[in-house]
């Protein structure tokens, strides 16, 4: 993770000039982390474009596949930002089959169904909840939920939710990847590579107890040693 910038990805040709270099940079961390099997945190200040570099990342697996390779992609937004994602998606990359989960029951059902390989569903969280069922059928080469702190209680229907799709590489987008307590990016985690921090029982026992409650400075170092490949932070003023 620390070479990043060695490997071999390019920036799709018709976003090259539209992306800021920490927009580039961005784009070749997610690139790195699918290639490796991991999954990530996106964090940054609003108005940087975190939407604009995963549907770069996105534009690039679908020119890089073959036909009939799996490329599936699903993003699990706020409801809010449906329609911004598709919105973006048609001015960033027009040539990327994506289709809004909308409708009622049926219909939804049907689009679902439908599915292409290489296709692009956006959907909310609570249809997503809703919807469970009809994606039991389906496997997605990606999975982005936006607006990460959705599933920020484990034990939620929501956060139970999109930890049931099948996918094989998943990314997190958010303002702040915790805002109150250790168990919410505990939880991301768990959607992210569950296993990764341990079962719950465990990462409380040996990492949010001693260090929330017994401000225990090596256990709170041993989390940031853990988890620091897998977030980047994006500010106004640079990457970290």
């Amino acid at each position: 993770m620390k070479t990043i910038e060695d490997n071999d990805f390019e920036v799709p040709e018709s976003l090259d000039k539209v992306l800021r270099e920490y927009q580039k940079r961005g784009f070749l961390w997610i690139k790195t982390l699918n290639y490796n099997g991991f999954g990530g945190i996106l964090a940054d200040d609003m108005g940087l474009g975190k939407t604009l570099q995963v549907i770069t990342f996105l534009w690039s697996e679908f020119q890089e596949s073959a036909p009939g390779e799996n490329r599936r992609a699903l993003v699990i937004t706020p409801a809010s930002l449906v329609f911004n994602w598709m919105n973006e998606i048609e001015r960033f990359a027009p040539g990327l089959p994506a289709t809004v989960v909308t409708g009622d029951v049926k219909e939804r059902k049907a689009l679902i169904k439908n599915a292409g390989e290489r296709e692009i569903l956006i959907t909310s969280y609570d249809l997503l909840k809703r919807d469970l069922k009809a994606y039991q059928n389906l496997d997605f080469a990606v999975q982005i939920i936006d607006e990460a702190q959705y599933i920020k209680n484990h034990g939620t229907q929501v956060a139970k939710a999109v930890k049931e799709i099948r996918s094989e590489f998943r990314l997190a987008l958010t303002g702040t990847p915790v805002e109150n307590r250790l168990s919410e990016l505990w939880s991301i985690f768990d959607f992210l590579m569950p296993g990764f921090l341990y079962s719950y029982e465990k990462f409380r026992k040996e990492i949010e107890l001693p260090a929330v409650q017994y401000s225990n400075s090596d256990a709170m170092e041993r989390l940031q040693k853990m988890i620091r490949p897998f977030v980047l932070r994006e500010t106004e003023e640079g990457m970290c």
